[in-house]
């Protein structure tokens, strides 16, 4: 019995009496999703049950149930509600709405680019939900076509919310992967910077871009690639990739899509609220265009291999481990026009089980000395890498550049070399499969591609595992210089007996945000608004005041105005 017949087998038991479990809708690295009756109520839900490899991490547990459970307290007609949490022994998993529609991924795949008027449609619902989940002081950290699904009544509704930010708070990021799709991820996500809404706007622009083109701005085989393009490589303006968009549109979208997120909107409601609006009667064209976009359920739901001449990109061509190392593989599926394919199963399997086993959603385990072969198979179509398993030592590794301090809020790009003696790239000798760890990572953070971000004052260990070796590299984090303080608000006005927290990020003279500096805050006049030490704004009466929030002497304003009710 695979590991996945036996998840089945185990929530069929776990909910046996008040749930059925029919089918599976779904499945990916991080969670597997069925389709169940609902016993009491009489109606079908959705499941959705954690992998087993994030649920054995120690602390997982307690962290996932408190994350679904602030994401359950979520309450908008475009979020998918969650209706339970709960745990059976290491099986964890929530109970929520069964969305009887189709994702955006699943729509593009089948009809490429949509019409303008149909994507700021669904721009403007996904954005409310997300300025929903901002104003509660969540981020969702994976907007993508994936997880936004257009239910049988033409409205767009967001799913996975608090999801991803469990796997994050446990650091799993550490051993070489990174929580959310690189596609979609914005500059500060994939640095692996703390996030803020502006990171959900930048992921929502990168889906309008492709809602619009067909695809991503940005796009490689696997995260270093798609960081490393993001950096060099410019924006292709919309109107050259799609001449109808209107000039609104486009200059909303490559606001959205702003490498630094105070560039963007102040919020995704104020990116949202600047795209052009249609007026219409009775009849609603865009959604009766959306309704029949939801049900179109053709073969394209699941294409064929056949049909779309499936190709498979692993991250590396071969690769070294050594004894008890563990990597967790992707698999880049892509049809014959390049787009990214995820409705179809990826089976994974190890030509030699006893030098390294692989599971069911690419974890490669290494057992013992020898070579083998990881395959990733979509039905006939398979992609091989080439692995090599040996004792530590095999080779000396090295770390550049090798400063002693860097300022806060710094970032450093490392790179790894290495002798010779093992399976290396053929310019640089570097290893080609290397897992960064950061031994303080309230001090400083390192992402999978070795960019390293100074967070706090104090000192701290970066160290680089491949090939059998480590390399480290100590450094010191010091006071930086706040050279800016940008001061911005999830909304330009309030009503009276209106609240909203106002926003600080100071930054330094290179323009990296500064986060962790204690902020003061004050409003021009008391009578129109008050404001609290935790920057929540109180509108009292109408009229327009300037909010200032002051770190260490640098002082940042914006403008808020008070609207009289009614």
């Amino acid at each position: 019995m695979s590991e996945l017949d036996l998840m089945r087998r185990r929530l069929a038991d776990a909910t046996a009496g008040d749930y059925d479990i029919l089918s599976e809708l779904g499945r990916g690295g991080m969670a597997t999703v069925y389709l169940a009756h609902d016993l009491s109520l009489d109606r079908r839900v959705a499941i959705k049950v954690m992998s087993p490899q994030l649920a054995a991490v120690d602390g997982m547990a307690e962290r996932f149930l408190l994350e679904a459970r602030v994401a359950a307290a979520l309450s908008h007609p475009h979020i998918v509600p969650i209706h339970a949490v709960r745990r059976s022994g290491d099986l964890l998993y929530f109970v929520m709405k069964y969305v009887a529609g189709r994702s955006l991924d699943a729509v593009i795949a089948e009809v490429g680019p949509l019409r303008v008027p149909v994507v700021c449609r669904v721009l403007r619902q996904v954005g409310a939900a997300l300025e929903a989940a901002h104003r509660s002081g969540i981020v969702h950290r994976d907007i993508k076509p994936a997880n936004i699904l257009i239910d049988e009544r033409g409205d767009a509704v967001v799913a996975d919310f608090g999801i991803a930010r469990v796997a994050e708070r446990r650091g799993l990021t550490q051993a070489g992967q990174t929580v959310g799709t690189p596609e979609y991820m914005s500059p500060e996500q994939c640095s692996g910077e703390s996030l803020t809404g502006a990171a959900d706007q930048y992921s929502l622009g990168v889906v309008a871009y492709e809602l619009l083109t067909g695809a991503p701005p940005f796009t490689g085989d696997g995260l270093m690639q798609v960081v490393w393009r993001m950096v060099h490589e410019e924006l292709v303006p919309l109107d050259m990739r799609r001449p109808d968009c209107e000039g609104a549109v486009a200059t909303v979208v490559h606001r959205m899509l702003a490498h630094r997120a105070d560039e963007r909107w102040p919020s995704v409601a104020d990116a949202v609220a600047a795209l052009p609006t249609t007026a219409h009667g009775a009849a609603d064209p865009v959604r009766d265009e959306l309704i029949s976009l939801s049900h179109r359920r053709a073969a394209a739901e699941r294409p064929s291999v056949a049909r779309t001449s499936i190709s498979i990109h692993l991250p590396f061509a071969s690769a070294l481990m050594t004894i008890d190392d563990q990597v967790l593989l992707t698999a880049d599926v892509r049809d014959a026009a390049g787009a990214t394919v995820t409705e179809l199963p990826v089976s994974w399997s190890s030509s030699e089980p006893s030098v390294a086993r692989v599971s069911e959603q690419g974890m490669v385990v290494a057992l013992r000395t020898g070579g083998t072969a990881i395959s990733a198979a979509v039905g006939d179509v398979t992609s091989r890498l080439d692995l090599m398993v040996t004792r530590a030592g095999v080779r000396d590794l090295g770390l550049t550049p090798r400063p002693s301090a860097i300022e806060v809020g710094d970032r450093l790009a490392l790179s790894v070399t290495g002798g010779a003696g093992g399976v290396a790239d053929a310019t640089s000798q570097r290893p080609r499969l290397v897992a960064w760890r950061s031994s303080e990572p309230r001090v400083a953070t390192v992402d999978a591609t070795g960019l390293v971000t100074a967070h706090a004052e104090g000192s701290v260990e970066i160290i680089a595992r491949g090939g059998g070796s480590e390399a480290t590299l100590p450094l010191r984090v010091t006071r930086a210089v706040i050279a800016m303080v940008t001061v911005s608000a999830p909304a330009p006005r309030l009503s009276i007996g209106d609240h909203m927290t106002m926003r600080a990020a100071p930054s330094n003279p290179k323009g990296h945000a500064l986060p962790g500096y204690a902020v003061r805050w004050e409003v021009s006049d008391p009578g129109i608004a008050a404001i609290s030490p935790e920057g929540v704004l109180t509108a009292l009466r109408a009229g327009q005041v300037l909010v200032a929030a002051r770190v260490e002497g640098r002082v940042g304003t914006a403008k808020v105005m008070v609207a009289p009710n009614g």
